[in-house]
């Protein structure tokens, strides 16, 4: 009596191949995107937008850390989260650049 959940294949003459993959490690990489997008999309709110001063660098980090390890799946998208958290990082010094120029226009 055969059980019904079992299969037999018989290949007379085959080779084994036994193929190694790598795990898909992108976890750095997606955090750093993920914490880039939401860096983007708070730099632009006041107040709110102090939130993107640890979101971005940290994201920065993240990304180049991702993009140093070997060639892999999340190779690109390590790359846009180094770019989105960049464009973050620059809205918070566009922010201190504003409000300095704004505070020296004052004084006079």
């Amino acid at each position: 009596m055969t059980d019904p959940d079992t299969t037999t294949i018989s290949n007379v003459g085959a080779t084994n191949v036994h193929v190694h993959v790598a795990p898909q490690d992108t976890g750095l990489a997606v955090a750093s995107l993920v914490l880039g997008v939401f860096a983007i999309c708070t730099v632009w709110i006041p107040f709110v937008g102090l939130i993107a001063w640890i979101l971005a660098p940290l994201g920065l980090i993240l990304g180049l850390v991702a993009l140093k390890r070997p060639a892999g799946p999340g190779r690109g998208v390590a790359i846009a989260g180094i770019v989105c958290s960049a464009i973050g990082l620059l809205g918070c010094i566009g922010w201190i650049v504003l409000i300095g120029a704004v505070a020296t226009v004052g004084v006079a």
